[in-house]
């Protein structure tokens, strides 16, 4: 009697990968991300307000953050299923008013100089919030982080008050908002499965599309820049709201405009960032 010959590794792995794929246990790298129109339509109405809010001025564009800011607190707790949902979205609303008031109170360079301070004070009034409560503290690491993710999020967002006090601030921010809200409509494809894993690089080609489209209209900058960060604020849009799209409360209505409101928001660093690089 002879002893049966392993298989060789690559064989073996080989075969695993058939095994699970006939029992239908395949693991995609790339998680399903459903229609959700109710996000696209909100992406496209925030970042038309945001454009229009850009050439009107620092103020209204420190009410649009602040109203997509509101929107996040209100729906961040249920979103996430965060244990003291009052607490989170009063933490949530004061770094956002710390945030956003800090900017807008800022008139001169540095233009971010208390960012820093604000953003410290918050996570302070976030610790606060956790050894307040009185129900044992449950899930305590993941209510710390989800709290300072949101505000981190509005801190992003924040930082589009400063764009319009810049040169050609205001075009950069329609760039940006352009790029973002033709990614956004991409993802409507996502309802056919041979194009789902491919929404990133849709959304990042239309993003750069747009972004080259609105940049050379408006004179702000040359068509490499503009398709490069059109493309850049694209694919980091997508990615917030793929991120959130697996969440199980993604289906109703406040999550998906939190979802809305945050995707938009997180770009607002990488505008400021390339808008002051351009500026240089």
């Amino acid at each position: 009697m002879t002893d049966a010959t392993p298989d060789p590794p690559a064989l073996s792995q080989a075969r695993a990968r058939a095994d699970a794929r006939a029992a239908g246990s395949v693991t995609h790298i790339v998680p399903e991300m459903p229609m959700q129109p109710l996000v696209t339509v909100a992406v496209i109405a925030l970042c038309g307000l945001l454009t229009v809010s850009a050439f009107a001025g620092p103020v209204l564009v420190a009410a649009t953050v602040a109203l997509a800011a509101g929107i996040i607190a209100w729906g961040w707790p249920g979103l996430l299923g965060l244990p003291s949902p009052r607490g989170t979205t009063f933490v949530v609303a004061v770094g956002a008013a710390a945030a956003i008031g800090t900017v807008l109170a800022t008139r001169g360079e540095p233009f971010l100089e208390w960012m820093p301070a604000a953003l410290a004070g918050s996570l302070i009034v976030a610790f606060l919030h956790q050894l307040a409560r009185r129900d044992g503290r449950p899930r305590l690491v993941e209510s710390i982080a989800s709290n300072i993710t949101a505000i981190a999020i509005i801190v992003s967002g924040a930082t589009f008050v400063v764009l319009p006090r810049t040169e050609q601030g205001a075009q950069m921010v329609a760039l940006a908002m352009g790029a973002v809200a033709a990614s956004a409509v991409t993802e409507l494809a996502g309802a056919s499965t041979r194009l789902r894993g491919w929404l990133l690089p849709l959304g990042m080609l239309a993003g750069g599309l747009a972004g080259l489209a609105v940049g050379l209209l408006l004179g702000a900058v040359t068509w490499g820049p503009a398709a490069l960060l059109g493309g850049l604020v694209a694919a980091v849009g997508h990615a917030v709201r793929r991120v959130l799209a697996v969440l199980p409360a993604i289906s109703g209505p406040r999550s998906q405009l939190v979802s809305a409101c945050a995707s938009v928001l997180t770009v607002g660093v990488v505008v400021y960032v390339a808008g002051r690089l351009l500026e240089a």
